[in-house]
């Protein structure tokens, strides 16, 4: 097992990283808005929506696959058998990306004109198909790396990738000046596709260099396939089902706004911008969260690989549900505070930050969830997850196809108040009767809430005396979050003899 130290070091360059990743996204997503407009940003989510639910087809459980059977591997110190594991995931990946690359390039003008309703989207599809096989190696890599507790590799290529799609989507969209929405997709497509392939070559190199620290021996590769075969299939299937269920949901949002009474540019207009504004700014600060989430998936499996005891792997889970708590509070806190000054500063636009402010009490029941989810999937309740999430999908259609014709775009945000707060309490409920964690109420969460409500209402109060940046005063709201949960004894949680028995090597 990993010492404190390692833990700490390896989930703050995730951090840094993701905050990273985070900020360029936002950052494209503004500069986009103000390039393309809102009409291309609803027309590109509506394109990216299809594409995911392609992803998922050809990848979905792969990382979680490798990264299980890498770190079980790697914490038994069967180092001989790293390289065929490794070798059976890449050639399941090609298989699968290939033949659902080949679908959906086939399948691009129904998708485009009769599903989409909008035949601009099918030269963007056919584009999108040819970065499947990459994404899902890439997928393979990333677990290998994660596995073997090497996370400079992954976190290199994730800002490498996101560095060329950002440069080049940018560079394309000033060289090729036109106002036509199906052309601006296109590029936006083709420089997404680009980035993918970048990155699948770039993890091959760095694997290619971090294999020769292992020794290569025989190993019956049938037995290791059976064993990727079991966890990704599930997963596969049920989120094969899941993303059918999201893309039918994003279909229907603009069917319905168009319903309630919006013409074709205006749907657009109002769910690109709920879609591709409000929601990157509700998850930006999510990065903390998914960096520390992602190698809790490893270190669980691996403990309970290992036979480690409960009495461990229930404080592990304890540490991180109450700080997925109150950094939740925190950050809903935040955000919704500065929901107009943020939506001015990154998107010039007042209408998002009405959004921002109205969907950021969601950001507490996205964040638990998140890290439950997580936490789940580290003791081998991936198949459970995923059930929760077909579930939520298919509410998700439900409330789209009911609510967003008689209410509008608000009908949509009571959907996703409705279904976070579901999927919320069946992942968090799940955690807390397989490891029965101990909580403090009063310190996880009436000191947090409080805590966060003093230290935005002294942030706006230091706004009304003087001139301050949006970010300075965001900055001075968190100290001053900290400070208060210091004082009042909450990150003594954290304490580090804890920490320390609960991950100590």
């Amino acid at each position: 097992m990993r010492t404190v130290r390692d833990f700490i070091k390896d989930g703050l360059m995730l951090t840094v990283t993701a905050l990273i990743l985070r900020t360029a996204g936002v950052y494209f997503s503004a500069r986009l808005s103000i390039i393309a407009g809102e009409a291309v940003m609803g027309l590109y989510t509506q394109i990216m929506s299809v594409y995911a639910f392609a992803v998922t087809a050809s990848s979905a459980g792969i990382n979680l696959a490798a990264t299980r059977i890498i770190s079980e591997c790697y914490g038994s110190k069967s180092y001989e058998k790293l390289d065929c594991a490794l070798r059976s995931c890449i050639k399941y990946c090609l298989k699968a990306g290939l033949i659902v690359a080949a679908l959906m390039f086939l399948t691009a003008p129904f998708t485009g004109s009769v599903l989409l309703r909008d035949a601009r989207t099918v030269p963007s599809l056919r584009a999108l198909a040819f970065a499947l096989p990459f994404i899902s190696v890439s997928n393979a890599f990333h677990g290998y790396f994660s596995g073997t507790r090497r996370i400079p590799p992954s976190a290199a290529t994730s800002l490498f990738e996101q560095f060329i799609r950002i440069s080049s989507t940018i560079l394309a969209l000033t060289i090729f000046k036109t106002s036509d929405v199906q052309t601006l997709c296109l590029v936006l497509v083709v420089c997404n596709a680009s980035s993918e392939a970048l990155s699948c070559f770039t993890l091959s190199a760095f694997y290619l260099h971090y294999r020769k620290k292992f020794p290569c021996g025989k190993y019956d590769i049938s037995k290791i396939r059976k064993r990727f075969l079991g966890i990704t299939v599930p997963i596969a299937v049920s989120a094969l089902i899941r993303s059918a269920l999201t893309t039918s949901e994003h279909i229907l949002i603009p069917i319905g706004l168009k319903a309630y009474g919006l013409n074709s540019e205006k749907a657009l207009a109002e769910y690109g911008i709920v879609s591709g504004m409000v929601l990157p700014i509700l998850l930006y600060p999510m990065a903390l969260l998914t960096s520390f989430a992602s190698i809790t998936i490893a270190e669980l499996s691996a403990r309970v690989s290992a036979g480690d005891s409960k009495s461990n792997i229930r404080l592990t889970v304890e540490k991180g549900i109450t700080f997925a708590i109150i950094y939740g509070i925190g950050a809903a806190a935040v955000i919704g505070c500065f929901s107009d000054s943020l939506a001015l500063a990154i998107y010039k636009n007042r209408e998002a930050g009405e959004f921002i402010r109205l969907l950021a009490p969601l950001i507490f029941f996205m964040y638990l969830d998140h890290i439950s989810d997580g936490m789940l999937k580290g003791l081998d309740k991936q198949n459970y997850v995923m059930k929760v999430n077909i579930i939520d999908a298919a509410l998700s259609v439900l409330f789209a196809a009911v609510l967003i014709p008689r209410y509008g775009i608000y009908g949509f945000v009571a959907s996703l108040y409705i279904c976070e707060f579901f999927n919320c309490i069946c992942s968090f409920g799940r955690i807390f009767l397989l490891v029965r964690p101990r909580l403090s109420i009063l310190l996880t969460f009436f000191i947090p809430v409080a805590s966060a409500l003093i230290a935005v209402h002294f942030s706006s109060y230091v706004s009304n005396l003087s001139i301050y940046s949006t970010v300075s005063l965001i900055l001075l709201a968190t100290a001053v979050y900290i400070l208060l949960l210091k004082i009042t004894g909450v990150l003594n949680i954290f304490g580090k003899n804890q920490v320390s028995d609960a991950v100590k090597a």
